[in-house]
Parts: C-alpha cells; structure tokens; sequence
C-alpha cells in the first residue's frame, strides 16, 4: 500500500504475455511511493500500460494511504485512489472493410475512483481492495462496449519464521470482477536473509509459475516472474515473463531504510 514502507519506493514492471504470439498482452508499470508524516501517511503516483493488439489502455493515478496503529505490532492501512484511464484503438495495421463501423479508431479518457483497506502484523496480513470503483462504457454508433466493470480483490498471508536467517510465506488472494467467477491465487515463497526469495504459485490451479526476488544492499532490488503455459488458454505454446527493478531512498529524515517489512 502507498507509504506502508518507511521510505520513498519507486519500481518499473514490463511483462510480456504469451511470448511469441503476434498481439499478445503487454504491460507496463512505473510507480512511486512516499511515506509522509513520520510514516503515518503516504502518496504516490502509478502509470500503467497495456496493450493487447490493436487496443491500449493508460491509466494515471494517485494514491494516498493512512496508516493507523492499532497496538505496538498492529496497524491498519486505509487506501483511495483516483486517476483517469485512456481506452485507445487503432486499427493503422488491421485489414478490414472501410464501411465496417466496428473498426473506428477511438481514443476515449474516462475517470476512476478506487479504495482499499489492510490490516497487517509482522506476522501476518488480511486486506480488501477495490481498484476500480466506476463502470465504464464506450458507444460508437450503435455498438456498445464495456471498457471495464467493477474489480475487488481479497487477500492473505502469513509469516513463518523457520529460523533466524529463513522465512516463509504462504499468501491466497481472489479476484472479483462483476460478471465473472472468481479468480483464486495460490502462493509460497522462501525468504533467505531478508535478501533472497524464491516462491511458487498457480492461478485457479491451471497456471503456474515461479518467481525470484533479489535485493541488492538497502537500495536496489530485482524480480522475476515465470509463467508456464496452460491447456486452457490461448497461449498453450507460449510462456510469460515479467521482470521488476526497484529502488528504495531515504529522502525525508524519518525515512528508515533499515526497517525490514515482511508485507
């Protein structure tokens, strides 16, 4: 969540769906995060990317986050959002029949609103998040199409400390969206030195991946993300990467690089 960590954090994503198949999904992520007012507040800003073939979706937002401690290891965050999300298609590349109104070239900003809450220990971590608040619709001449519908997503994990240099992490988390099933993530991960992971994880059990975290000092940190592909899915052939570079400040003189944060 925005300031959950006593810093100012910053990270790039880029990752690429189904790898080798023309059109497929690619995101983009940047985003920063700073915790104000002695860690009890944060804000930040995130630029989001995708697009899968023809069509691009941009999304600028910002964050702001309070963090209220309920006892000396508990503390719930609250979370709002808001931002506008542009819905680009262009059809430059596509053959079709000019007279087709289904191939218009649109570029359309809407508003969205979002919000969260998480409750969180060292130990542990429960939280509710909804993204995506507003429903959105794009009409071009008589077809309708729904640009996005209401997201929510729950999650949870747990700690355990195996040994003074091991740790690990079991975490589950769901995916609502208005009109579909719900989606479930299953993870683990081992945590070497507060420095090293490596973890698994599948999505609905007919997904899986792996994925490797390497911190480089206080500052910089490196991730990577495996998918293998499925039988249930387009990309059958093709596999999904995603790789993260991070970097961590001390900007403000309450910031505390040396905190370790286990969520």
């Amino acid at each position: 969540g925005t300031g959950s960590t006593t810093d100012f954090n910053a990270s790039v994503m880029y990752r690429k769906q189904w790898a080798g198949f023309e059109g497929s999904p690619v995101t983009m992520n940047a985003n920063a995060h700073m915790a104000l007012s002695n860690n009890r507040m944060g804000a930040g800003l995130i630029v989001l990317q995708d697009q899968i073939g023809a069509d691009k979706t941009t999304e600028v937002t910002f964050t702001y986050g309070y963090h209220l401690p309920l006892s000396t290891d508990l503390k719930l965050s609250f979370g709002l959002q808001g931002g506008l999300i542009n819905y680009q298609t262009d059809y430059s590349d596509v053959t079709f029949n000019p007279a087709d109104g289904k191939f218009v070239n649109q570029s359309e900003w809407k508003p969205n609103l979002g919000s969260g809450l998480i409750l969180r220990s060292e130990k542990f971590m429960v939280g509710l998040s909804v993204p995506k608040l507003l429903k959105a619709t794009s009409t071009i001449e008589e077809y309708s199409t729904s640009l996005y519908n209401q997201h929510a997503y729950a999650m949870a994990a747990y700690v355990f400390q195996l040994s003074y240099r091991i740790k690990v992490k079991p975490w589950v988390m769901a995916r609502m969206v208005s009109g579909a099933p719900v989606s479930l993530d299953y993870a683990a991960s081992l945590k070497i030195d507060d420095s090293y992971s490596l973890g698994l994880f599948t999505r609905n059990l007919t997904t899986y991946g792996a994925f490797a975290q390497i911190n480089l000092g206080d500052n910089i940190r490196f991730a990577y993300v495996f998918e293998l592909p499925t039988g249930k899915s387009v990309g059958t052939q093709f596999t999904t990467h995603e790789v993260t570079l991070g970097v961590r400040l001390g900007v403000l003189n309450f910031h505390d690089l040396n905190t370790i944060r286990n969520f």
